[in-house]
């Protein structure tokens, strides 16, 4: 049987798919913001996507099935929209988090400075595959979808913060065209990052030939 994928925009009853994925794509950053509490922490990110919370939203999440299985999730949107949708998600912490909210953003702020895409930019904010389901190229179509998404806008560059220390993570993007842009290096290390750019190749208009003709 020849696996077939496909891509599909995301529903709100994707959210336990979009939680593992958030917490895959977020590493040890998700424990810094949302807490220890694991359990906890699946809840919350279950809640701000089934509502549509800003960046954590299922409006900017696509989801990649295996033979009809949803396995991977990508949530990108224009480097533009970044300070609208980091409000927005403030809207919902209550409902989300109850008083962990108020740790949340404290610790959110720490991250403030950090420069995430330009405006000009269609932002990859996370990207991730279930572990069980790694290696058959469904991140790869991820990505290609992020460029589909960027030139549908009249964007013509695609751009993610990677942890320096996820080198697996870094070779799957330099695959696939991105280059590391800038470099930070922070005190704490969930401020530190490399931040890569893919820019997208336009298709050239070739002339048409000039045909003489007799009349």
């Amino acid at each position: 049987m020849t696996n077939r994928i496909s891509i599909r925009p995301a529903r709100p009853d994707d959210a336990p798919l979009a939680a593992a994925i958030f917490r895959l794509s977020l590493d040890h950053l998700a424990d810094y913001l949302f807490g220890p509490d694991g359990r906890a922490t699946e809840v919350a990110l279950m809640r701000l996507f089934s509502l549509n919370a800003g960046r954590f939203g299922y409006e900017h999440a696509f989801v990649a099935e295996l033979n009809r299985r949803p396995l991977g999730m990508l949530v990108a949107f224009p480097g533009s929209d970044i300070n609208r949708l980091n409000l927005a998600v403030v809207r919902y912490l209550p409902r989300a988090l109850g008083w962990r909210m108020f740790g949340f953003m404290a610790r959110g702020l720490t991250l403030a400075g950090n420069k995430e895409a330009e405006t000009d930019e269609y932002l990859v904010s996370n990207i991730g595959v279930l572990p069980a389901a790694q290696g058959h190229g469904l991140g790869k179509r991820l990505l290609l979808q992020a460029d589909e998404q960027a030139r549908n806008l009249g964007l013509k560059k695609v751009s993610l913060m990677v942890a320096l220390e996820n080198h697996t993570a870094q070779r799957l993007y330099k695959r696939n065209g991105y280059k590391i842009v800038f470099t930070k290096h922070d005190k704490n290390p969930f401020a530190s990052y490399h931040r890569m750019v893919k820019e997208l190749i336009t298709a050239c208009t070739v002339p048409q030939a000039h045909v003489k003709t007799d009349h």
